[in-house]
């Protein structure tokens, strides 16, 4: 029997404790010595302990004491060359243990082991970091994590092994996994032409782990800023998402004629005062007893609008008209402009002008152009869609009427 060193004896038994000696004959402890670059030593060492084996065991337990055995010359080794490669090594194993084998390991005893012996706590500091990561993922695996969290994750992996050593086998896979998941993650929200995000894309990730080190450490603020401005955008998508969608049409009361037969186009849709609003129509207006502003206020809070601009004449001499308007513009909604048979795109004023996208009903491009807008509500609205026929007859209907108005 090889014995320990005598002041990391009480740390050779609580490591046995925690790691068999029959782990050290296994494929992935090999696998690990290999990745490490350790398979000489090692061999080494279980030379010298079959050497130093006194006594034939019999039943194949031998098997399982040599490599036990083997570890603790190879413990007495690193300690007595180098503390810190001693403390490294120490962090890898139970790390590699700890992640084969899918087990949280207390190592209070390890590193109280290690304080008794009088190891620099700077050498400690990787165990501790093991902790704190196995400490995170009992807490992410009691929730269901986001994508977010999920990269969070990663990088927590890649910095407990870059503690340990940071151009170690396990530590660059980390690295290489971490970035191209968050690589992948960002992707769905940025485009090149973010400078930021141009500048993570096209980090140069191929060399040793001591580099990897040095390119983390000058991305990790554009990192954490990417990280934060989409944190903040899935939190908006998510409150929109609460917002039911609703259809607001903003015209002058004195258009009532043409928004009559505009609404009566949208009925054919399937769109109902569950999701239209009109105020100058019956039904999809507001309640008597309701103030407007209050009203408009509420709809432009509660739900996601379609705004569709009825744009005449008549149009901008109303102040609540162009009022919409500016709400429209400022909460970014999604809209439409239509505009009357005495309208001219030269007139349209205001955020809503010429340059945005409208129809005018007398023009030759209409019929095609309100039928993309019909395409455009039935995708939006998760409408049932309507028989082509069908639909022409409402169009063209409509266009008769309004161009006589």
């Amino acid at each position: 029997m090889i014995e320990p060193i005598k002041v990391i004896e009480p740390l050779r038994d609580d490591l046995r404790n925690l790691i068999p000696d029959n782990y050290f004959t296994t494929t992935a402890f090999k696998r690990w010595i290999v990745a490490n670059s350790l398979q000489d030593i090692w061999s080494q060492c279980i030379e010298y302990a079959r050497r130093e084996q006194s006594v034939i065991i019999l039943g194949g337990m031998g098997n399982i004491i040599i490599p036990g055995n083997a570890l603790t010359h190879l413990l007495n080794h690193f300690f007595k060359k180098d503390i810190s490669v001693f403390c490294k090594f120490l962090s890898q194993l139970l790390l590699n243990y700890s992640q084969v084998n899918g087990v949280d390991l207390d190592l209070t005893d390890i590193i109280e082991d290690l304080r008794a012996a009088r190891i620099p706590e700077v050498d400690i500091s990787g165990l501790e970091m093991i902790m704190k990561k196995e400490d995170n993922d009992t807490e992410d695996d009691e929730l269901e994590i986001t994508e977010e969290q999920k990269i969070r994750k990663l990088e927590r992996e890649y910095v407990a092994e870059m503690e340990i050593d940071p151009n170690s086998r396990a530590a660059i896979n980390a690295y290489l996994i971490w970035f191209s998941e968050t690589l992948l993650y960002l992707s769905d929200f940025y485009s090149i032409a973010n400078s930021d995000f141009l500048r993570f894309k096209s980090i140069d990730n191929s060399g040793n782990g001591y580099c990897l080190k040095t390119n983390y450490h000058s991305i990790l603020a554009i990192y954490n800023l990417l990280m934060k401005n989409v944190s903040k955008q899935l939190s908006t998508d998510t409150n929109n998402a609460k917002k039911t969608p609703m259809v607001f049409v903003s015209h002058s009361a004195k258009d009532k004629r043409f928004v009559e037969a505009f609404v009566d186009m949208l009925e054919s849709l399937g769109f109902t005062s569950e999701n239209l609003f009109c105020s100058s129509i019956e039904g999809y207006g507001i309640p008597l007893s309701n103030d407007i502003f209050e009203t408009l206020r509420a709809l432009f809070s509660e739900h996601d609008l379609f705004v569709i601009f009825i744009h005449s004449p008549r149009y901008y001499s109303s102040a609540i008209s162009l009022n919409e308007m500016g709400a429209a513009w400022v909460l970014r909604t999604d809209f439409c402009s239509i505009l009357t048979k005495d309208m001219e795109f030269s007139g349209m004023k205001g955020v809503v002008n010429a340059n945005s996208i409208s129809i005018k009903v007398d023009s030759e491009e209409a019929p095609a152009r309100l039928t993309e807008l019909k395409d455009q509500l039935l995708k939006k609205f998760s409408l049932i869609p309507i028989d082509q026929t069908r639909w022409e007859r409402k169009r063209n209907v409509f266009l008769d009427v309004v161009k006589t108005i």
